[in-house]
């Protein structure tokens, strides 16, 4: 039998163990679901309904608001008219207004995406699925799950939210929730749109958008230029997007879907933030103007989807992508922005690139492939609806970090410094594969759907040092079962609960051995993830959803200090838990109003500390975790006119947090230790139809200009000051 083998896309150590079976066992299962689909086409394509052009395949809720009826779990779908109402800035501001969802700033254009669910670590988003038309977009989701990619609100259609049971469909990380970007559907008739956005602070946006559909193809493209000063000074931003999707209707029964996507970032900025001092005399400090970082990301995507029968739906979903990020670095964190105390002169912005500086190149590909079956039926003796599946998942990582000393600068790069050639600290591969086993039957009794799902993770990770010719491998199975509940029996009222149980890898950062410079044996995240709660719509007008929800952490990965700052164990237990509601009003539904005045709040209450004294990490049962505020409140009132008006003002408010796991509360000297006080931004939108084909808009974000500290890893850094924006869209 030949072993499933793909190459790596380097010339470094790409195999694996050659015995592995279960890998074996996924090219059997993908031939044998591949071959079911083959031969249906040869069955008889009578069709009693409709053509349809739709491909549910990319969603993980859906369209319609019945859809939530039958989800085990809480979600929320942020739709178009949600996302326009939010302004054009970045996809973090209309997911503020999700219940459970915590934002940090880091900057402008919103492509340092740090989100948390639920007082999960927002880091990077690392602690939470991230996917694009049901593909997940993460630098590599088992072996470095962080995110230097968003698809912008230009070309998103809708955002899902999916938390609960229902998530184990989409892991790997399956402990917090699951988020869906969702992509606009291609218009049947030639059509497109022209925007152009400027404002303070170098901002401009503009986006291209042309597509339609001639006999059965459908074309779109999508362009985007975004540019941005930074959130201190002598920080910019540029990004250039560009999307091509096909959509192929082979016949009443068959689609495919082909995606390509280019995203190119240059930004003139570092990640090290200010020292107490520094911020105290000027928030918007900036010593590191030759920094930058830039990224190169390319993926593909290729859906396609068989209607077997009127009650049997196959698909295959393939994605890849391949992402090349440097950062060119003047200091990695504020306690280095010293460093020219030997030289006996002061850190300043004439002197700060010949200090010292650090470059880290680091390239990730991720390929998959993920065939799945959905099918009703009665075969238990009542109606079901089942879903099946598999992905292959693989992965390859380099990382290197080189360290130079006061070099001249690269004038062929325009930024930053080039080490290249100099003393190499880092040199590592981290390659993945990855087989995911996952199914779950929704039984309709009655009034009730029950949803028993499992989804089963087995991957295989190799750690190559390629400095010191060390090299570690690692093998974990780890089963998720859940289930969920809903009860229907109320008009207009749905009544969720679930449990399952909830897996993060470790990443990279969290198992790398410094003495040995390659994989530590940590175990991942593992938590059991409760949840109860309500949806309802009692009037016309009036929506709301209160959720319970506990997280029970085991094998929390925490810093090993004893040993060294960069030594991670496992280590004891935390707890999260909390109540989430959302509420939505619109008065012309409610009251009949021709003006709809419509207000929109979300408020999550989350209790989370550590469960268990871990002495050697200073880690004391009773502290809360860092960075998971208390209380999140967002609100927006606003008003719908007939003549083609909409006004929204909108309060966002965040408590205060912890930004260690001591728990200090008086601010250290170099800023990265100490209480994150809590603060609250106001922000406003104005949407004007002015005629059929033309819309004018403006949207103000931190009216007040809000002094605050949105994070204090590797030393203060900033929120994001008075943005102000206005623009134009032309459709035809």
């Amino acid at each position: 039998m030949p072993q499933f083998f793909i190459p790596s896309p380097n010339n470094k150590n790409n195999s694996f163990n050659s015995s592995n079976k279960l890998f074996r066992l996924s090219a059997i299962t993908a031939a044998v679901l591949t071959a079911i689909n083959v031969n249906a086409v040869k069955a008889d394509t009578v069709d009693d309904k409709p053509p349809s052009m739709a491909l549910p395949s990319l969603e993980i809720i859906g369209q319609s608001p019945s859809q939530l009826e039958h989800i085990p779990g809480s979600g929320f779908v942020i739709d178009k008219t949600t996302l326009d109402r939010q302004g054009p800035l970045s996809t973090k501001d209309a997911m503020r207004t999700v219940p459970g969802v915590h934002i940090v700033d880091e900057d402008v254009l919103g492509r340092r995406y740090n989100l948390g669910i639920r007082g999960l670590d927002p880091r990077r988003s690392a602690r939470t699925q991230l996917l694009e038309d049901g593909a997940p977009i993460q630098l590599a989701p088992y072996g470095d799950p962080s995110n230097h990619y968003i698809p912008t609100n230009k070309r998103i259609d809708r955002i899902e939210v999916l938390k609960g049971s229902g998530q184990i469909m989409y892991g790997p990380q399956t402990v917090g929730g699951a988020v869906n970007f969702v992509s606009p559907a291609i218009p049947e008739e030639f059509g497109g749109s022209i925007s152009a956005t400027g404002g303070n602070n170098g901002y401009y946006d503009t986006h291209l958008r042309l597509g339609g559909t001639l006999d059965n193809v459908g074309l779109s493209l999508d362009y985007i230029r975004q540019e941005s000063d930074g959130i201190r000074n002598g920080e910019h931003q540029e990004v250039d997007d560009l999307a091509l999707k096909a959509l192929i209707k082979i016949d009443d029964r068959q689609r495919l879907m082909l995606k390509g996507i280019l995203t190119h970032e240059d930004a003139q900025m570092g990640e090290a933030g200010m020292t107490s001092e520094m911020y105290r005399l000027n928030r918007r400090t900036n010593y590191l103007r030759n920094d930058s970082f830039e990224v190169r990301r390319y993926a593909g995507q290729a859906l396609y989807e068989f209607d077997i029968s009127d009650t049997m739906h196959f698909s295959t979903n393939i994605y890849g992508n391949h992402m090349f990020r440097e950062s060119i670095r003047q200091a990695n964190d504020s306690s280095e922005m010293n460093n020219c105390a030997t030289r006996g002169e002061p850190i300043s912005a004439e002197v700060a690139p010949t200090c010292g500086n650090e470059q880290r190149p680091r390239t990730y590909s991720v390929f998959g492939i993920e065939p799945k079956l959905v099918f009703t039926h009665d075969a238990f003796g009542v109606q079901s609806e089942t879903t099946l599946g598999i992905r292959g998942h693989f992965e390859w990582a380099d990382r290197e970090r080189y360290v130079g000393n006061a070099g001249p600068r690269d004038t062929t790069q325009g930024t930053g410094l080039n080490n290249h050639g100099r003393n190499r600290y880092q040199n590592n591969s981290l390659n993945t594969q990855a087989l995911s086993f996952f199914g779950q039957n929704r039984f309709f009794i009655g009034d009730f759907t029950v949803t028993p799902g499992i989804r089963i993770e087995h991957y295989v990770q190799d750690n190559i040092n390629h400095i010191d010719n060390r090299s570690e491998e690692i093998t974990r199975t780890e089963a998720l079962p859940g289930i969920g509940a809903t009860y229907n029996g109320i008009d207009n009222v749905t009544l969720f609960a679930g449990v399952h149980r909830g897996f993060a890898p470790a990443r990279i950062d969290d198992v790398m051995d410094p003495e040995s410079g390659v994989l530590r044996q940590v175990n991942p995240e593992m938590s059991l993830n409760y949840e109860a709660g309500v949806r309802t719509s009692p009037i016309p007008g009036i929506n709301a959803e209160l959720t319970y929800f506990r997280i029970d952490f085991e094998d929390q990965i925490v810093n090993e200090i004893l040993v060294d700052d960069d030594m991670w164990i496992n280590a004891g237990e935390s707890v999260h838990q909390g109540v989430e509601t959302g509420f939505r009003l619109d008065s012309d539904q409610l009251f009949g109003t021709e003006y709809n005045y419509y207000l929109t709040t979300s408020y999550t209450y989350t209790d989370t500390y550590f469960d268990s004294d871990v002495p050697s990490a200073e880690i004391v049962a009773g502290n809360r975790l860092p960075y998971a505020p208390e209380h999140l409140i967002n609100a927006n009132i606003g008003v719908e006119t007939p003549w083609g008006l909409d006004i929204r003002f909108g309060v966002q408010s965040v408590s205060q947090q912890f930004s260690d796991k001591e728990n200090t509360v008086a601010e250290t000297a170099d800023g990265q230790h100490g209480i994150i006080a809590g603060y609250t931004t106001y922000n406003v939108s104005a949407n004007y139809k002015a005629t059929k084909d033309i819309n004018i808009y403006m949207n103000g974000y931190n009216l007040s200009d809000k002094k605050y500290v949105a994070s204090r890893i590797d030393g203060i850094h900033p929120g994001m000051g008075f943005q102000m924006m206005g623009g134009v869209k032309w459709s035809f």
